[in-house]
């Protein structure tokens, strides 16, 4: 998921009785919750090393037993060196550690959920695990979240104002992806707003019971997701059979932005992809489109490409790879995409560019 929901989530658990537990609460659920992030910093060392270690060490088993460790270690080590505020209750070292380890843990939990993949089981082994349910942004659990981590503040302009920017943000973000769902979004955001300035300051007990609400409808959403991902699974099979698309090697069921009743398709036929969408609302049927995408992995090409060397960060990660070859004078470009997010030749996330030989000359 994206750094906003990592951080409403830590957020909003230092918000609940947890927070009162032991001093560095806060920090622990707030760095916590973003910590597995720290393979960002693989940007640095190009991004074909960056998307070979996403999602892969920092995230995966050993990490969830390292990472907590060592963030409960630095936190105390800096509450040796701070004087703590009056009004924090004292350092209790074994719910630090334990705090530590339920926000590291949320991390994986929640990337675990959208098509991006996890690898839950790195160092030992490097397979992707794939919730297809939510998708990579989720406005509507940045509204959940948001609003009951909000209503538990003390009503000041500044929240307000960060509300407000919070606000335009989303908005901004789903203009172009889902604009049908903007008035109703705006709408919320205003109420909540409204709700958030006109009413009496909170008592600590109420902001506890406004983030453990929050906390319980993004999870009642995040189950609801899931039963229907479930569900629409089930469906896309039975539809796959009826239109005689058999076998199937892997498919994908995914979500689109903001929709919960649409769903993206993605149909590995072995030596082809098809692709479309399957609406709850419009016949409860999948509609693949026409065309289809040349697989890339039975193919001596992948062979080929794997033999190279090149971008063995990307060839760990992709998941649906599809090709078209350009021949120049003296080699050949080969652009690979993954179905999951582009089904056009296109520069961006999702795609890359490798340089073979020229094919040797039929004899």
């Amino acid at each position: 998921m994206d750094p906003l929901t990592h951080t409403l989530v830590g957020a909003s658990l230092s918000s609940t009785s947890l927070g009162r537990k032991t001093r560095l609460a806060v920090p622990a659920f707030i760095v916590g919750a973003n910590l597995p992030d720290l393979d960002v910093f693989s940007y640095f060392a190009g991004g074909d090393v960056a998307i070979g270690f996403r999602r892969g060490w920092t995230h995966g088993a050993l990490a969830l037993v390292v990472l907590p460790a060592l963030l409960a270690a630095v936190l105390w080590l800096w509450s040796r060196v701070r004087s703590p505020d009056e009004h924090s209750p004292p350092l209790a070292k074994g719910w630090l550690v334990a705090i530590c380890y339920v926000a590291v843990l949320t991390h994986p939990c929640l990337d675990w959920l959208n098509t991006y993949g996890m690898r839950w089981m790195m160092p030992f082994s490097n397979t992707w695990f794939y919730g297809d349910a939510t998708f990579i942004v989720d406005p509507w659990l940045w509204l959940i979240l948001g609003s009951f981590w909000l209503l538990g503040k003390k009503a000041t302009w500044v929240w307000a104002l960060a509300w407000l920017l919070l606000a335009a943000f989303l908005l901004f973000s789903i203009r172009d992806s889902a604009p049908q769902f903007i008035p109703l979004l705006a709408t919320v955001f205003l109420l909540v707003l409204v709700a958030f300035l006109w009413r009496p300051p909170v008592d600590p007990a109420a902001r506890q019971r406004f983030a453990a609400t929050g906390l319980v409808a993004a999870s009642i959403y995040i189950a609801l997701l899931l039963s229907i991902h479930a569900a629409t699974v089930n469906r896309v099979a039975q539809e796959l059979d009826r239109l005689g698309l058999r076998p199937v090697a892997e498919m994908m069921v995914g979500p689109t932005p903001t929709n919960p009743l649409v769903w993206d398709v993605v149909v590995d036929l072995e030596d082809h992809y098809r692709y479309g969408r399957f609406n709850w609302i419009d016949g409860k049927t999948v509609t693949l489109t026409d065309r289809s995408l040349p697989a890339a992995r039975p193919t001596s090409l992948w062979s080929e490409i794997e033999a190279s060397g090149q971008l063995k960060g990307y060839l760990s990660w992709v998941r649906f790879p599809w090709y078209e070859i350009e021949e120049t004078e003296s080699h050949r470009l080969v652009h690979i995409m993954d179905a999951r997010y582009r089904r056009r030749r296109t520069q961006g996330f999702g795609g890359a560019t490798f340089t073979l030989p020229l094919e040797p000359p039929m004899s």
